[in-house]
C-alpha cells in the first residue's frame, strides 16, 4: 500500500537497528491463547452489558505487561537515542530516521496505522528561519572618517575568524572594548570593567583565569564565573561577548569548522499559524588568534598571553580599554517549510459502543538534535531520558497492547498511541493534532503523556525506592485518580509521588508537556515524569544513565493503568473546578 510506504532514510536505519540492538528485536512469546476470537473485558467476564457500577476483572489483562522488558526497552532505546540519530532534532535528518523507525516496528507489531491516507503518519508544516551566512565586518572609526579594516563570512563548513557559542541568530553591531576578564566585585576590589561602556558594545575577555595561574580563593572565582555573563548581557546590555581561550590558530580552526555545521540549523520553529520568536539578539563568540591581535592592537598574540597571565594573577588589576573598532555580524537568513510528521499507531477495542471512545498514550520522539558541544566536545544530543525513554517505552506498550487483543484479551475501549514531533519547540506536535484530531476530542476520554520518564531524580537517586512522579489525575478527575491508585495497586506498588501535583507549583509541570494540549481542551490527563537531573538538555542524557529495571517498572504500571480506563465501565470526568478555570485562562 502506498500510503504506508516509509521514507528514503527507512532502509539504511533499519540496518543501524540491527546493529545497534544485536540484531532484529524479537517478538517476545504472548500468553496463551484462548483460542477464541477477541473478546471485551465483560465478555471475558461473561457479563454482556456492563452496570455502571460494576468493576470489570482485569487481571488477565494485567498478565500482558509482562511483554514489556528492560531487554525491549533497551534495544530500541539504543537505537533511538543513538548516535546515529543525531539527536531527532526538528528539520534536521535525524528526526526522519526516528519516525520512520518507530512506523517499521508498529507495523511489525501489527498495530493499525491511523495517519493520513491509511498511513503512519500525519503530516504538516512547520516553519523557521535558516541562517545560510553570517558577514563579518570591522570599521575603524574616527571623528571624521570610516575605514573598513576586516570582512569575511562564515557559512556551512566554511568558517571565519569568530564561531558562535550562543545566539547570534539576528544582525549584531557595536564598539568593540576589552574587558579583561569581566570580573565585578566591587566588595573585594574587582572591577574589571569600570571605564569603558559596556551597553550595546562588543566585550572582549578571556574565557578563564590563565591555566598557568592558581588562585586563592575557589569560591569566589566560581561566583565571578558564574554571574558574568548573565551579569554582561542581561543586567548591563552587552551586544555580545568576544571570548579569547585558544592560542593555536590550527586548533581553533578545526574547532570552527567543527562547530559551522551548526550554520544553516532551523530557528524560531513554529507552526505555520501562531507566531515564533525571531531570534537571540545577543551573541557569544569565540575569536581567533589572529582576530584577537586585530581587535586589541597587538603585533603577535604573546603580547595577548601576558595580559592574560598578569590578569589572571591579581584580579583587582584593571585593563580595562576601549577600541576606536566597530564590529557588524549580519545573518543572511531565508524562512524555511519544515516537513513534519506526527506517528499514529492505532488499537482498537470491542465494546460495541465504548470503543467508539479512546485512550491516548503521547510522548515527543524529538530532542535537541544537534548542537553546541559541551566540555568533551560531544555535539549529538542524544535525549535518552528526554524523551527516548517515553518514546520507547510508548512503542513497548503498544506492542504489548496488540498481542493481548490478538491472545483475546481486548479492551472495550479503543488505543491511540501518538509519537508526536516538535515538543521541544513549544509542543507543536501535539498542537497540530489536537487542533485536527484523527479521533474526535470529545470521543478522548484521557490522555497519558510519558516525558523524561527514564532517570532517577536528584530526591530519590540514594533511596532504592522506586517511583514516578504524577502530574493531573487528582488535580483534574478524581476518577481518574482512582484508576490510577487502583491498576498500582494490583501490579507494580511504586510510590505515586505527587509533589508537583499542583496548579500553583513554581514549575508548572501541568502545562509543560504534550499532555496540556489535551488539557486544555477539557480532556483529563495523567502526566508520567521521573524529575529533573544535570544531563537536561546536554548532550550527557545517554542511555547508559537510564536504570532499565525501573523503566520496565514504570512502563508496565502505565499498561495496566490504561487497562482499567480503557474498561473502566465510565469514562472520568473533570471534577475540580480550580483545573477547569485554569483552561479558560
Amino acid at each position: 500500500m502506498p500510503a504506508k510506504t516509509f521514507s528514503a532514510f527507512t532502509l539504511p536505519l533499519l540496518l543501524l537497528g540491527f546493529i545497534f540492538s544485536d540484531g532484529w528485536l524479537p517478538k517476545p512469546e504472548a500468553p496463551q491463547s484462548r483460542n477464541e476470537a477477541p473478546q471485551s473485558a465483560y465478555a471475558a467476564t461473561a457479563t454482556a452489558t456492563p452496570a455502571q457500577d460494576q468493576e470489570p476483572d482485569n487481571s488477565g489483562f494485567f498478565s500482558f505487561r509482562e511483554l514489556i522488558t528492560a531487554e525491549l526497552l533497551h534495544k530500541h532505546l539504543s537505537v533511538i537515542a543513538g548516535d546515529s540519530l543525531m539527536g531527532r532534532g526538528t528539520g534536521q535528518q535525524g528526526i526522519d530516521m526516528a519516525a520512520d523507525y518507530l512506523a517499521y516496528w508498529l507495523e511489525q507489531y501489527e498495530v493499525t496505522p491511523l495517519g493520513d491516507e491509511g498511513g503512519w503518519f500525519q503530516h504538516f508544516d512547520l516553519k523557521a528561519m535558516r541562517t545560510s551566512e553570517i558577514r563579518y565586518a570591522l570599521h575603524q572609526v574616527s571623528q571624521t572618517d570610516t575605514l573598513l579594516v576586516w570582512d569575511d563570512s562564515a557559512s556551512r563548513f566554511a568558517p571565519s575568524s569568530f564561531f558562535n557559542e550562543f545566539g547570534g541568530e539576528v544582525d549584531l553591531e557595536g564598539q568593540v572594548v576589552f574587558g579583561g576578564l569581566g570580573f565585578n566585585a566591587p566588595e573585594a576590589g574587582i572591577a574589571h570593567l569600570d571605564g569603558i561602556e559596556v551597553r550595546g558594545n562588543w566585550v572582549v575577555l578571556f574565557r578563564e583565569l590563565h591555566p598557568d595561574v592558581e588562585t586563592e580563593d575557589e569560591a569566589l572565582l566560581e561566583a565571578l564565573m558564574q554571574q558574568r555573563a548573565s551579569d554582561l548581557l542581561f543586567r548591563q546590555g552587552a551586544r555580545g561577548l568576544l571570548l579569547i581561550d585558544e592560542s593555536d590558530p590550527e586548533a581553533f580552526e578545526a574547532e570552527a569548522m567543527r562547530r559551522s555545521q551548526l550554520i544553516g540549523k532551523p530557528s524560531g520553529i513554529r507552526l505555520p499559524d501562531r507566531g515564533g520568536r525571531t531570534g537571540f539578539a545577543l551573541g557569544v563568540k569565540s575569536v581567533s588568534p589572529d582576530m584577537v591581535n586585530l581587535l586589541l592592537g597587538f603585533t603577535d598574540f604573546s603580547e595577548a598571553e601576558a595580559l592574560h597571565r598578569e590578569l589572571s594573577a591579581d584580579l583587582t588589576l584593571n585593563r580595562s580599554f576601549a577600541t576606536d573598532l566597530r564590529l557588524s555580524a549580519t545573518a543572511v537568513r531565508e524562512e524555511a517549510v519544515l516537513p513534519s510528521r506526527n506517528v499514529l499507531g492505532f488499537v482498537e477495542g470491542c465494546h460495541p459502543e465504548l470503543k467508539n471512545e479512546v485512550v491516548v498514550l503521547s510522548a515527543h520522539y524529538d530532542h535537541m538534535g544537534i548542537g553546541q558541544p559541551n566540555d568533551t566536545g560531544d555535539m549529538i544530543y542524544n535525549g535518552a531520558d528526554d524523551n527516548g525513554s517515553g518514546t520507547v517505552t510508548t512503542l513497548a506498550i503498544a506492542k504489548a497492547a496488540q498481542q493481548a487483543k490478538e491472545a483475546g484479551y481486548c479492551l472495550d475501549r479503543s488505543l491511540l498511541f501518538l509519537f508526536v514531533t516538535a515538543e521541544e519547540h513549544g509542543l507543536l506536535g501535539s498542537r497540530y493534532y489536537s487542533d485536527n484530531p484523527v479521533i474526535p476530542i470529545a470521543q478522548t476520554v484521557a490522555n497519558f503523556n510519558l516525558d523524561m520518564f527514564g532517570r532517577i531524580d536528584y530526591e530519590y537517586e540514594d533511596t532504592g525506592k522506586d517511583y514516578i512522579y504524577i502530574i493531573g489525575a487528582e488535580i483534574i478527575s478524581s476518577d481518574l485518580n482512582r484508576l490510577l491508585q487502583q491498576a498500582n495497586a494490583q501490579t507494580e506498588n511504586l510510590i505515586l509521588d505527587m509533589r508537583y501535583n499542583d496548579l500553583d507549583d513554581r514549575n508548572q509541570f501541568y502545562r509543560r508537556s504534550d499532555h496540556w494540549n489535551f488539557g486544555r481542551l477539557g480532556v483529563p490527563f495523567i502526566f508520567f515524569f521521573s524529575g529533573l537531573h544535570d544531563d537536561y538538555h546536554e548532550p550527557s542524557d545517554t542511555v547508559d544513565k537510564i536504570p532499565f529495571d525501573l523503566l520496565e517498572k514504570r512502563a508496565r504500571l502505565i499498561f495496566s493503568t490504561l487497562v482499567e480506563v480503557a474498561n473502566s465501565p465510565v469514562r472520568p470526568v473533570v471534577d475540580n473546578q480550580a483545573f477547569i478555570e485554569r483552561t479558560r485562562q
